[in-house]
């Protein structure tokens, strides 16, 4: 007998109570009975299946009521028991795979006593090579698919391709759940624009789950992208980038290259495509060499240098309107990023905040974690999307740099208001011309950081 819940302790109390009636009841099919109460009513998705399949179970019964679904085989063994509550409007739903060897006529069970339905569902054998997206094998083989799409089940997880375009790897126990879930891979039409300077090898490719592109894995899967290496020159590096749609940016993954391929294991589904950055070549002198990079990023702006040299660097990027937008605020998981590239901290996924599980720049924070350079808010609170402040960047900028601390206090009018946690790293970094106050001999701790005043900030400190 199997037994599958994964709703909470409260169902699985129902469950081992119901469980327990019926065995003490006996395993037989009871009638269809009695007036009195509210009927329980019952449908399957499907009257045929095979191992491994998912099958849904769905009805009416009294608002609010448990509603027990088990699974009998001809033997009337239980094979699958299960139990959920049904809503205010009396509809229930229950998910359940079809267990290992089971095989033939089984009758399906809906209720309780004597106010029960019944359904027949025949399991046949699991076919050797699967239809449709090209999955095959026992349930517990991994599916293979090149056409872009196929059925996967979590237990034995599969490698789906698109033709020899593009392919993930997924491990078993990668997906969420138990059910077969649909695994699909397409490119896009209407891809956003790659980054200003940036070529794009190839095309931009969706992945979803389940019709999820936002899906969160419980562990690592591989991408593996084909190009065309003749279409690089001399010092060109392809590089894998996802979307990411929240901050509308391409971000930088890397990857190795190998040949015509290059591999990447990311945690979560979105679109993703290969770039590379044009290699500087040797300037025409017969023409003036344009010093402005993004549209909104004059050579007279202040900031202009730092900007243009981080960005040549990979460590940031503009937008896909050609902007960079320099005097827009920053969020302390994209500041995080950008100390991680700046620096070439190890990628790490160690440390996971309560807030930062799923987010985009989970493993950036991870990595500044694990080299000491940020910390939360407390130990389960990072507030990745929070706009950083410039005390904080003060005290990140300097840890990243690994600084001695200066005693003592900065001289700016509003020094009063530093928190005492970040006196000394902006003593620090005024001291040592990585950060700088404004006109009004302000430093202004607590105002939120630009893009343009983080971008600067970290050029002085590689210096």
């Amino acid at each position: 007998m199997r037994v599958f819940s994964n709703k909470g302790l409260g169902k699985l109390v129902v469950i081992y109570l119901m469980l327990g009636l019926f065995l003490g009841l006996g395993s037989t099919v009871p009638a269809v009975a009695s007036g009195g109460e509210e009927s329980v009513t019952l449908n399957l998705s499907k009257s045929t299946a095979e191992v491994g399949d998912s099958v849904t179970a769905s009805g009416a019964s009294a608002p609010r009521a448990w509603v027990p679904l088990k699974v009998l085989d001809s033997a009337q063994n239980i094979v699958v028991f299960d139990a959920t509550k049904a809503d205010v409007n009396g509809d229930y739903s229950i998910d359940f795979i079809i267990p290992d060897g089971v095989e033939g006529v089984l009758t399906v069970v809906a209720g309780s006593d004597s106010n029960v339905a019944n359904k027949t569902l025949t399991v046949t054998k699991t076919s050797s090579s699967g239809g449709g997206g090209g999955g095959g094998g026992s349930s517990t083989s991994q599916t293979v698919s090149t056409t872009g799409e196929a059925s996967v089940s979590p237990v034995a997880g599969g490698k789906i391709g698109l033709g020899s375009d593009v392919s993930v790897n997924i491990p078993a126990g990668a997906l969420k759940g138990t059910a077969k879930v649909d695994i699909n891979i397409q490119k896009v039409s209407s891809p956003p624009a790659a980054p200003s300077g940036f070529v794009l090898l190839g095309s931009v490719y969706e992945f979803r789950v389940g019709g999820n592109a936002g899906y969160s894995f419980n562990k690592p899967v591989t991408l593996t992208f084909n190009f065309d290496p003749s279409s690089l020159t001399t010092g060109e590096k392809p590089s894998v980038y996802y979307y990411d749609e929240a901050s509308a940016q391409w971000v930088n993954l890397g990857g190795v290259v190998s040949g015509n391929t290059i591999k990447v294991t990311v945690d979560h589904f979105t679109k993703f495509a290969v770039l590379v950055k044009g290699a500087t070549s040797t300037p025409d002198t017969s023409s003036p060499v344009p010093a402005q990079l993004f549209s909104d990023v004059p050579a007279s702006y202040w900031a202009n240098n730092a900007i243009n040299e981080l960005n040549g660097l990979d460590c940031i990027s503009g937008y896909p309107d050609g902007t960079f937008k320099p005097d827009n605020k920053i969020t302390r998981a994209e500041f995080a990023l950008v100390l991680v590239k700046a620096y070439k901290l190890p990628l790490n996924t160690g440390k996971v905040f309560d807030d930062t599980a799923g987010h985009w720049a989970k493993d950036y924070i991870a990595s500044a974690y694990a080299a000491g350079v940020v910390s939360g808010y407390d130990e389960s609170s990072f507030g990745p999307d929070d706009l950083i402040t410039r005390e904080q960047m003060a005290v990140l900028i300097v840890k990243a740099a690994g600084l001695t601390l200066v005693a003592g206090e900065s001289q700016f009018a509003d020094s009063g208001s530093i928190s005492d946690w970040a006196k000394e790293a902006i003593a620090t970094a005024t001291e040592n011309g990585i950060l700088k106050g404004y006109p009004d001999n302000t430093v202004q701790p607590q105002g939120n950081a630009t893009r343009a005043e983080a971008v600067t900030v970290i050029v002085n400190a590689l210096k």
